[in-house]
């Protein structure tokens, strides 16, 4: 089935002879996606070994182990490290990889996959081989958030009441569906937070629903957030939905999804470097879909933290970075 493009694939790594003499080497979320990781790996492997392309890999054992493995291997002289998994998978890796000169690449096998719709990463997996055997990295910036890095999206309230249902319903359901009922269980229990903000320059209160901080763009399997983030840019897009009713918040949320409630008077947004911020209640932070320790939290820009392989047109207006 993959056989029908190994010429191309010949024809891609003779004129790369560098990744070729240094190899690939896999970090595997082996339960990424349900099965479908491995089943998809499997079809890489083949495709690499069609054409006696050198490549190692290892699995992840638990929450955590990929930034480990990460670390470890560019320690280890490692210059290509492909994160194999969804996002909490590519959070891990690049979070491990921060400050290095090794070079990441991503193989979305996941079920949101969130992070790799703003790169342009396809996830069919010969397409998405091909975007990394044609080896065109650009520095690509995270975010900090108190001891957590980030390089998709970030953000408390709603959206983190989603991940705690999706929780629940992930057990018994599989695909998207677990998250689509989280989204109808959390909006009967909307909450508001009482919020103090702090962007470097000017400090207010706000009443909100739900705070996205973006790199990236989308969160949820495909919500546009944060819809002008660009993650080369050196800034955070910034999204607070104010405090209002539920049958507001209902009607908005369409918008939301489709990115195109920027301009909405229930909706602030703007750029920053940083933002600090207070709540009094109890809150939970999403950073790239994982949840980390609460309030008060302080996020900063890292400018071109991690060398990412992206697709042919994302490096043309920054081509010196190679």
């Amino acid at each position: 089935m993959y056989n029908s493009g190994i010429l191309d694939y010949y024809l891609m790594w003779i004129t790369n002879v560098e990744m070729y003499m240094d190899k690939l080497h896999f970090i595997v979320n082996p339960v990424a996606g349900g099965t479908s990781a491995i089943d998809k790996f499997g079809a890489v492997k083949g495709m690499l070994d069609d054409m006696r392309f050198p490549y190692t890999y290892e699995f992840t054992q638990c929450k955590g182990h990929g930034r480990e493995l990460a670390r470890a291997a560019a320690e280890q002289g490692e210059k290509y490290i492909i994160a194999v998994g969804g996002d909490g998978t590519v959070n891990e890796v690049a979070s491990g990889l921060v400050g290095t000169d090794t070079v990441m690449g991503i193989l979305p096998f996941g079920t949101g996959n969130d992070m790799v719709k703003v790169l342009g990463i396809p996830t069919e997996p010969r397409e998405a081989l091909n975007v990394i055997l044609a080896d065109r990295p650009r520095a690509m910036d995270a975010g900090y958030v108190n001891d957590k890095f980030f390089v998709n999206v970030s953000g408390f309230g709603f959206d983190v009441d989603v991940l705690l249902k999706h929780e629940k319903y992930k057990k018994r359901f599989k695909g998207m569906l677990p998250y689509l009922l989280g989204i109808v269980d959390a909006l009967t229990h909307l909450r508001t937070l009482h919020l103090t903000l702090h962007d470097g320059e000017r400090v207010w209160k706000k009443d909100a629903l739900i705070v996205s901080v973006g790199n990236g763009a989308y969160i949820g399997g495909g919500m546009k957030a944060t819809p002008f983030a660009d993650p080369f840019d050196g800034l955070f897009e910034v999204s607070v939905v104010s405090s209002i009713s539920r049958a507001k918040f209902l009607r908005l949320l369409p918008a939301f999804i489709k990115g195109e409630h920027t301009g909405l008077p229930e909706v602030e947004y703007f750029r920053t470097k940083e933002l600090y911020v207070e709540c009094p209640e109890e809150c939970l932070i999403n950073y790239d879909g994982e949840l980390g320790s609460g309030m008060p939290v302080r996020y900063k820009i890292i400018p071109g933290a991690v060398k990412m392989l992206v697709q042919q047109d994302m490096t043309a207006a920054n081509a010196e970075e190679k």
